[in-house]
């Protein structure tokens, strides 16, 4: 891995993880103390952010991370859920019954989760993550796949930004079953609009969770 990729991946694993705030300016010269690379390998990664629409580079001013209001957090949303939808529908028609034993198994670990357990977030969202990539690897569209992962990044930080997944992990993690019946049952329509609902519940926890953050 290159220094410009090594640098990304740890913003954007900062940036998921809340460590940056909405509206935080990140300083070049900061970055490069704590990162130890230049200040080229740094701006390559910024520039890579900002077109993912993390953060915004303003010319002779600096850098800082995004405050984006709740119209365009719930523009995101609707975007990323038919996304989601549209992956489920293929999912359930080109699933393989070794991707069904498999999808299954990930369930089972995400359900023994301690849900009245707040630091298990961090482990929800890890294996949510691979439940769903695994339901991308079912539909077997790389294109899709590619743009939706790097949406899934953009909801993760909003969804720390607005709390973490502790708000809605448990609900979350039951609606699983119904998307996973809906695919083994080779049901395409049905599999798209569970997909979508669910991402839409998650979309209504998080503008809530910013409601309150912005009112305190």
């Amino acid at each position: 891995m290159n220094k410009k990729d090594e640098i990304y991946d740890l913003l954007v694993s900062h940036l998921v993880d809340a460590q940056y705030s909405f509206g935080q300016r990140l300083s070049v010269k900061e970055l490069a103390a704590d990162t130890g690379a230049s200040r080229q390998p740094i701006m390559a990664a910024l520039n890579r952010l900002s077109s993912e629409g993390f953060v915004r580079i303003i010319p002779q001013v600096g850098c800082e991370v995004v405050n984006p209001g709740p119209d365009e957090i719930a523009d995101f949303y609707l975007m990323f859920e038919r996304l989601e939808g549209l992956l489920a529908e293929l999912a359930a028609a080109r699933r393989t019954e070794e991707q069904m034993r498999d999808l299954r198994a990930l369930q089972a670990r995400i359900l023994s989760i301690d849900f009245d357990d707040p630091h298990s977030a961090a482990e929800y969202g890890q294996l949510n993550r691979a439940f769903h990539q695994l339901i991308h690897d079912m539909a077997q569209s790389p294109f899709v796949d590619e743009r939706q992962n790097s949406n899934f990044n953009m909801s993760d930080f909003f969804i720390n930004q607005a709390g973490g997944f502790d708000h809605f992990m448990a609900d979350a993690a039951r609606e699983h079953d119904e998307i996973i019946e809906a695919i083994a049952s080779k049901s395409p329509g049905r599999a798209r609009a569970l997909a979508e609902s669910h991402i839409a519940a998650v979309a209504s926890s998080v503008l809530g969770g910013l409601r309150r953050s912005r009112a305190a």
